[in-house]
């Protein structure tokens, strides 16, 4: 029962002894316990430490894929204002979770097990709802007061159970807080109706099947019947479908209307390429073409076709993987999961000049695009174009959350370009998108000792070295000195 309170978050760990250090209460329910600008700051060390104790799927291409699918969610949950973001972790459970400061994770099991893009699509409108609704914060008001070490040790806590799935997070949420989880256990069976109901609205809203929620929570009741305890996958354990709960959804959906907007395909084919992505290696990704015949359905078999043409690049099996890309593009020329297939294919076939032509040709249908941007950034570093890499990806390094990729490219253009400290910066920034500001700081210390070194770059540095030392000290106050890392 106590792993009901899993699907609010997926957080940090923070050692169950850490709840004996005196940090002030902060606040009662009255008051409002977590603010959104503490949760936003909790939000931005949260994603840090995914990335540190977590394998996160950066693949553009299905990480864009994801993103757009929830944003245009978001866009309709009567929350528009609200930022969302949304990662997949290569999990092969069926499992998803809402974190603070609205970032959204998807196991990859999860997007390989549901059958239509509105079942994904249900799924993330459900965990958008828990944060427009605020469940966390809310579930922590409910306890009146609780100082907020508590809270880490309850939120390090869950971690254990949200990923690792077995009982060592009932144990530490127990040693924590026993009798106050155990109070939390009928609100949080209201949060799971509330983000029913909302994230059923949001679905409708969005231009998706309503129909597709009650249908995914249906298959998996069904599923359950033949499981008991562990053998659940996670999405049961931390969302617990009942056939009340089924009715339910299913009575909603009928007073909305249905899919309003057409099937691009894109959820099949990028169901393909994460299996070939999150494969053991390449011989496993090939194996399952071998072994799984071609469906019967066009749009189907052409998804199909994609992942064995990615499991053959990936074996090197270069000429059988173009064949087969060449086919598709023939069907479907301006298909955007080809493009960038084909680019990735001169690449893995070391040439770099013809990947460039390929994405500038294909930039000019999809101007912006995340994926095909950093392909040919990678292919202008090949060729010795250091500097072209830079004005194509420069101007990320300074958004709000610039992609790993994008600051590892950066740093290497600048080592090729021979600054130095730009280089500094930007494996400093790589860092700490992973979690790791020490080794950050350290970057930056390296960089301001440089000569010759302009008194506005050394005071920019400066300022981002006292940046990265208040949020370290906010992580070792708020979360431990030392994050999990889940194996």
């Amino acid at each position: 029962m106590l792993r009901r309170l899993v699907c609010l978050v997926l957080c940090l760990c923070l050692p169950v002894a850490q709840a004996e250090i005196a940090l002030p209460e902060i606040g009662d329910a009255a008051g409002g316990l977590l603010s959104e600008q503490l949760e936003q700051r909790i939000g931005v060390t949260f994603m840090r430490q995914v990335r540190q104790g977590l394998p996160v799927l950066d693949d553009p291409l299905v990480a864009g894929y994801v993103a757009g699918l929830g944003q245009r969610l978001g866009r309709n949950s009567g929350d528009g204002q609200r930022g969302f973001s949304f990662f997949v972790v290569v999990d092969p459970t069926l499992n998803a979770f809402a974190g603070p400061g609205g970032h959204i994770g998807v196991h990859s099991g999860l997007i390989l097990t549901t059958q239509t893009e509105d079942e994904l699509a249900s799924v993330l409108g459900h965990e958008i709802a828990h944060v427009t609704q605020r469940h966390l914060p809310r579930a922590f008001e409910h306890q009146q007061r609780m100082t907020m070490p508590t809270i880490a040790a309850m939120l390090g806590a869950i971690i254990l159970g949200a990923y690792g799935g077995g009982d060592a997070g009932v144990a530490a949420i127990t040693a924590v807080q026993a009798g106050a989880v155990q109070n939390q256990i009928d609100f949080t069976r209201q949060n799971e109706s509330e983000a029913d109901r909302i994230g059923i609205q949001t679905l409708a809203a969005a231009g998706f099947d309503a129909r597709a929620m009650a249908d995914f929570f249906g298959r998996m009741h069904q599923a359950s019947r033949f499981s008991a305890g562990e053998q659940l996958p996670a999405f049961l354990r931390t969302h617990p479908v009942t056939l009340d709960r089924v009715a339910e959804s299913r009575d909603r959906a009928q007073r909305m209307p249905g899919r309003r907007l057409p099937d691009s395909g894109m959820f099949l084919h990028m169901g393909e390429r994460v299996r070939v992505l999150t494969a053991s290696g390449p011989a496993e990704a090939l194996r399952y073409y071998e072994q799984n015949a071609m469906p019967g359905e066009a749009q189907a078999a052409r998804a199909w076709r994609y992942g064995e043409a990615l499991a053959l690049m990936r074996a090197g099996r270069i000429p059988a993987a173009g064949e087969r890309l060449i086919a598709l593009r023939t069907e479907a020329p301006e298909f955007l999961p080809y493009q960038v297939a084909q680019v990735e294919l001169a690449l893995t076939a070391n040439q770099p000049a013809a990947a460039s032509a390929l994405a500038r040709a294909d930039l000019k249908l999809y101007p912006g695009n995340q994926a095909l941007m950093i392909l040919l950034a990678e292919a202008e570093l090949r060729t010795g174009h250091p500097a072209a890499t830079r004005a194509l990806l420069g101007d990320q390094a300074h958004q709000a959350d610039p992609a790993p990729q994008v600051l590892e490219l950066l740093a290497r253009a600048a080592d090729q370009r021979g600054d130095k400290i730009e280089a500094f910066q930007m494996r400093a920034e790589y860092h700490v998108q992973n979690g790791r500001l020490e080794l950050a700081m350290e970057q930056l210390r390296r960089a301001s000792k440089l000569q010759p070194i302009a008194f506005a770059q050394l005071a920019t540095i400066e300022a981002r070295l006292r940046q990265l030392q208040d949020d370290l000290e906010f992580e070792r106050q708020f979360f431990g000195r030392r994050a999990l890392t889940v194996n």
